[in-house]
């Protein structure tokens, strides 16, 4: 069909934040923590921000379901205060 424009169909995995606590963990524990993160497939760790003043982590994820982070953070002992799926970006 000429003169029409399709478009591509893209799967689009969620994407997921969690906040932690890391008031007790030094520089080079938090960078081994989160390279840990990375290597492992069963969730794409997309980037973590952290404050080292406040204690605080943020990590961005990319699963199918909450679910999945949870687990995911579970199996590397990580507890997060919180986890909420983003919906919105602006």
């Amino acid at each position: 069909m000429r003169g029409v424009v399709r478009a591509a169909i893209t799967s689009v995995m969620p994407r997921y934040i969690s906040q932690h606590i890391i008031a007790c963990l030094t520089r080079q524990a938090l960078q081994a923590v989160i390279a840990e993160l990375k290597r492992d497939g069963t969730v794409k760790t997309v980037r973590c921000v952290s404050d080292s003043l406040e204690g605080k982590l943020l990590c961005e994820f990319e699963a199918p379901d909450k679910e999945t982070v949870v687990a995911f953070l579970a199996a590397h002992k990580m507890r997060p205060q919180w986890v909420m799926r983003v919906e919105h970006e602006w």
